[in-house]
């Protein structure tokens, strides 16, 4: 299975990756319509990209109310889909993901997360300080 990481100490907080992400799915470049997003502490002075973990146990699929799940696995790369027609904006979902990486577009009718662009990452593709990666995880870390 590949996952999305990142290597905070890396990261300059430049947010071209939120720039290519709302690029490759919408064509615009629109900061609230990521589906990963830069977040800055000002505890310890780091930039922390956030995504989907893509978690194995998925609480937000298993948090999802509507009868046949809006929700699901893709089973080529793995990554959490949401389908926006069965998506009642509940935020169930929301609420129950442990990384907050699922997000509502306020114009929105549906929920979205990292899709992993269906197996090729814009963010990574793009990310000028090498911070984010796509990479083969072994079974036992799962």
């Amino acid at each position: 299975m590949k996952v999305l990481s990142a290597e905070p100490k890396k990261c300059t907080g430049c947010k071209i990756c939120e720039q290519w992400c709302t690029i490759s799915h919408y064509n615009v470049m629109n900061p609230k319509k990521s589906r990963i997003s830069v977040t800055r502490s000002h505890d310890d002075l780091m930039n922390y990209p956030v995504a989907c973990h893509q978690c194995v146990d998925a609480p937000c699929i298993a948090a999802c109310p509507t009868k046949i799940s809006a929700l699901s696995r893709d089973e080529n790369t793995g990554a959490i889909i949401v389908d926006e027609n069965k998506c009642i904006l509940c935020k169930a979902c929301i609420r129950a993901c442990p990384y907050d990486a699922m997000k509502a577009f306020p114009a929105a009718k549906h929920v979205f997360t990292c899709d992993l662009c269906g197996g090729d990452p814009q963010c990574v593709q793009h990310c000028p300080q090498g911070v984010l990666s796509y990479e083969e995880i072994a079974k036992e870390v799962i």
